[in-house]
């Protein structure tokens, strides 16, 4: 009977924790554009004029990043054509790491002590600030038309990073925020 409590237990645990995501999402797109005349895809280069940063900005994170997208985009039944001639739409992506600050107003606390003898008593109070120091992933997806090279969808994920981490790590980040961001692409 224990064993089979433990296990609900655990089970509910799982459940429960894995739920748990901090990626946050926000898209955008044309409304007045009909997503299911789109078929294919190809992935589009990176805008060569932006601020580069090698922590972030790098061809092994890069190509995390590309396959991540072609893999979740034929699962949707995309076609990968390679050319953005040959393509309905490009997809391009701008990945960014920067330094976020939350403060947290806890602990507030009040007081009373009396002394001996009704000598020595006092009232206090005590606020303290929380100060939290975190990386924060920003991933923007675009989406433009190939024949009008006009954006119809932009997706947004953000996400607290680790600049440190294993390259497992990394690429499991990559897997949630890409997942996450094209959930609801297409649009309707």
């Amino acid at each position: 009977m224990i064993g089979i409590r433990n296990i609900i237990l655990l089970s509910t645990m799982v459940v429960l924790l894995s739920s748990c995501s901090s990626v946050m999402v926000s898209e955008d797109y044309d409304p007045s554009v009909s997503f299911g005349k789109y078929d294919s895809f190809a992935i589009g280069d990176k805008d060569p004029d932006r601020d580069v940063d090698p922590r972030y900005d790098n061809e092994l994170i890069n190509t995390r990043f590309n396959r991540t997208i072609t893999s979740v985009l034929q699962d949707k039944g995309f076609t990968y054509t390679g050319s953005d001639s040959e393509s309905d739409f490009t997809v391009s992506f701008d990945y960014s790491v920067r330094p976020k600050m939350d403060l947290y107003n806890i602990n507030r606390q009040v007081g009373f002590s009396y002394g001996s003898y009704n000598r020595y008593g006092g009232i206090g109070a005590k606020t303290c600030t929380d100060i939290s120091e975190f990386d924060q992933g920003v991933l923007f997806v675009d989406i433009k038309d190939s024949r009008t090279e006009k954006l119809i969808w932009r997706g947004t994920a953000t996400d607290i990073v680790s600049i440190h981490a294993t390259p497992e790590k990394i690429s499991d980040q990559v897997e949630e925020l890409v997942n996450a961001v094209l959930d609801d692409f297409p649009p309707g």
